[in-house]
């Protein structure tokens, strides 16, 4: 099979959205009075950005013959060697774990006009390949083709719970900073000065990152064996401040 290199680059957005019950309006004018007597609502975005630490290949074996004894067979033989190989690179059992499987009949044109389609039976194994270390990605795409998988689905990268909790953490208050910053821009032209947080907003529950976007392109190469690069994962956070404001 011809060597190929793949680049990737992941994105992960996480938005903390406002509107949880009982939230205020979205408005300054019609944000609720604090004992001081005005408020200042505003909205704030911060990100954090780190590289991914955990990476994710989808594999799949695909095998056919005229009967699915014979399909099945050539699969299970495909699928056991390509298990072993990845299990002599050290990953174990619950890092390649089966997403699909299929045996059913494959209808091909038929080779002359007026004739019936051709019966074959398709048997399909589909692997996810979860990996700590991004650096191995190519050498587990490799490994895998020459070891009986015929399809790379998908290549994604993503961050560990640990590594996410951080930039989450730090895009919060990225996110505070820049709402004070338009806050305090508001209570200038508004003559106020702000004198405290009234209410800060987002929705409930643990935040979570929504599925990891990436761009991927296959080049040949002669000599080198599959080379796969990981761009930059952003974590975005959105909040909702009301500000308790004065006259100056």
């Amino acid at each position: 099979m011809p060597r190929r290199a793949l680049a990737a680059v992941g994105v992960v957005a996480l938005v903390l959205l406002a509107g949880c019950s009982g939230a205020l309006s979205g408005s300054a004018a019609d944000a609720p009075q604090s004992q001081a007597g005005s408020t200042i609502e505003v909205s704030g975005v911060g990100s954090a950005s780190g590289q991914p630490n955990r990476a994710v290949v989808r594999v799949g074996v695909v095998a056919t013959a005229d009967d699915a004894v014979t399909a099945r067979q050539r699969l299970a033989e495909n699928v056991s060697r390509m298990r072993e190989a990845l299990s002599e690179m050290g990953l174990t059992d619950d890092q390649v774990t089966t997403q699909y499987y299929d045996i059913g009949r494959d209808y091909r044109p038929p080779r002359r006009e007026g004739a019936e389609p051709r019966v074959q039976y398709r048997a399909t194994h589909e692997f996810e390949i979860t990996l700590s270390d991004v650096d191995r990605v190519g050498a587990v795409i490799d490994t895998a083709v020459r070891n009986g998988a015929t399809n790379i689905d998908d290549v994604s990268f993503t961050l560990s719970a640990e590594r996410r909790q951080r930039l989450e953490h730090a895009a919060r208050k990225s996110a505070m900073t820049d709402a004070r910053r338009k806050a305090e821009t508001l209570a200038e032209a508004a003559n106020l000065t702000i004198t405290g947080v009234h209410v800060v907003r987002v929705e409930g529950g643990s935040p979570r990152p929504a599925d990891v976007e990436y761009a991927a392109t296959a080049t040949p190469t002669a000599n080198a064996g599959t080379d796969v690069e990981s761009g930059p994962v952003d974590v975005v956070a959105t909040v909702q401040v009301v500000y308790n404001a004065t006259a100056a």
